[in-house]
């Protein structure tokens, strides 16, 4: 992963988001993104109704939302091609999250994609994400 730039997520800070991202991690979801760049609004809409729903049988569910915790997190991102697909094909990890943390976690990603020059085209587009000081250790490989 040292070949790209890493966006570390630090458990001290965001704990629900460093969390949420550990364990996708610890579920095998990938550490290496490809950034798509950002999507436009109804493709955007589309992607987050495609990833919080998901069906039991013939019926369909959408993931909730709980009372402080009601923002929903999903990893990898929605602004990477690893993340979930418009038709539903890729799913990816979904964790609940405060509302607060789910903001600051926008603008970090923001701002290390502008940081590092990653742009949705050309060479430098995939980038590493990292939590740091999880309380169960590091992502095992």
């Amino acid at each position: 992963m040292s070949e790209y730039p890493v966006l570390e997520f630090d458990w001290k800070a965001l704990p629900h988001i460093a969390d949420n991202i550990w364990q996708a991690q610890m579920a095998g979801w990938e550490r290496v993104l490809t950034y798509r760049g950002p999507l436009p609004n109804p493709e955007s809409r589309g992607i987050r109704g495609q990833t919080m729903a998901y069906d039991v049988g013939n019926q369909g569910y959408t993931i909730p939302k709980f009372a402080e915790l009601n923002a929903r997190d999903e990893y990898p991102f929605a602004c990477t091609v690893e993340g979930a697909a418009t038709d539903g094909r890729r799913k990816p990890w979904v964790g609940h999250v405060p509302p607060y943390e789910n903001f600051v976690q926008g603008g970090m990603i923001a701002a290390f994609i502008k940081k590092h020059g990653i742009s949705a085209t050309g060479r430098n587009r995939k980038f590493g994400v990292r939590v740091v000081n999880h309380p169960r250790g590091p992502v095992l490989p």
